[in-house]
């Protein structure tokens, strides 16, 4: 049954209708500098709050992973260590990838969290552009089709996503077949420079979400919403 969860952010969650619909699966889609790690950080400090154990593969390290977060006010050190949160790197220390490797590597990663299903509720892949830059069309579906059923089995899964690194008719199965997906852009509303995020879908929703807000990445505060009137000033 899905249910609404707070992001732990309460400005974040008045946009939001509440919160996010789980489980779902969720794309979160922009270009580099948009706020898309950011926005998928806010979305697993509320999970972790709620004793959800939570799943990230990433471009980064570890340690770079839980530094970077901590740079814009997210400090997963605790569940990390606690187990509730981990960490796969896609990226591993002397591994020279060759484009022949690198096409098993997303369907390497779809059995690793089928396997892994019963040791976590949610899994964050940031990015998934990472894994199917040398990835085919099939690879590609196989394992969308393999996230749509661990999601009717409980979990949820949120992927961001480049806007351009798959094929626009993959990209647009993707999309279609998401329970939530978010594109976010930068935007220079009245010379300020902020991140905007469009709700292109939120099933699940219980009530009537905002179309779309602009948010900053602040250092001291993580994410900000921006109100328009602000922006403009």
């Amino acid at each position: 049954m899905m249910k609404t969860i707070p992001t732990g952010n309460e400005e974040v969650d008045r946009q939001l209708a509440g919160g996010l619909p789980t489980p779902c699966l969720m794309l979160i889609e922009g270009e580099h500098g948009t706020g898309k790690s950011a926005l998928a950080a806010q979305f697993i400090k509320g999970m972790l709050s709620l004793d959800m154990r939570v799943l990230c593969i990433t471009e980064n390290t570890v340690k770079d992973y839980i530094e970077k977060m901590k740079t814009i006010t997210f400090n997963f050190t605790k569940p990390f260590l606690k187990n509730q949160f981990s960490i796969l790197p896609l990226h591993v220390y002397g591994a020279m990838w060759s484009e022949r490797q690198s096409s098993f590597l997303l369907p390497v990663i779809g059995r690793y969290i089928s396997s892994n299903a019963k040791k976590c509720d949610v899994v964050v892949i940031d990015s998934l552009s990472l894994l199917t830059m040398y990835s085919d069309a099939d690879q590609i579906l196989d394992f969308l089709t393999r996230c749509k059923y661990l999601v009717s089995t409980g979990m949820s899964i949120i992927l961001t996503m480049h806007a351009t690194s798959i094929p626009e008719d993959v990209a647009l199965r993707i999309k279609s077949a998401c329970d939530v997906y978010f594109a976010l852009a930068t935007s220079n509303i009245g010379g300020k420079a902020v991140k905007v995020m469009k709700i292109i879908k939120l099933i699940g929703s219980t009530s009537q979400a905002e179309s779309s807000f602009a948010f900053e990445v602040d250092t001291n505060f993580g994410i900000k919403i921006v109100p328009i009137s602000t922006a403009n000033a």
